[in-house]
């Protein structure tokens, strides 16, 4: 459990750094609320873990980051750019032999 997003989910208006810090000492016990200035009551760890599976179950949107966009963009792009440049090629290659074709024909006539 994520003690920060379960209150978080609950109090979506706060600020983790002002209203409510959530610490770890690195001892290893568990995360535990080392300050709270809420108007309202400290929750529980029975509060806590609900609002932790209410948070589970319905997580909210968030947006995708811009870099990640630009570069799914990017990565779209260059996909592009590659089958086009293979059909260049290709189109390129049968002209060569349309051309080919028509000097031959050219010199058979001449």
């Amino acid at each position: 459990m994520n003690i920060g997003k379960a209150i978080l989910y609950q109090y979506p208006k706060s600020d983790p750094t002002k209203d409510f810090i959530v610490q770890n000492d690195g001892n290893g016990t568990s995360s535990y609320i080392a300050q709270w200035n809420l108007n309202a009551p400290i929750p529980t760890k029975e509060q806590l873990e609900a609002w932790w599976e209410e948070l589970q179950k319905n997580p909210p949107y968030e947006p995708a980051d811009q870099i990640e966009m630009l570069a799914q963009e990017l990565s779209k792009e260059k996909l592009a750019r590659k089958q086009l440049e293979e059909l260049n090629g290709k189109l390129g290659n049968a002209l060569s032999d349309v051309k080919l074709t028509l000097l031959s024909l050219k010199g058979e006539n001449a």
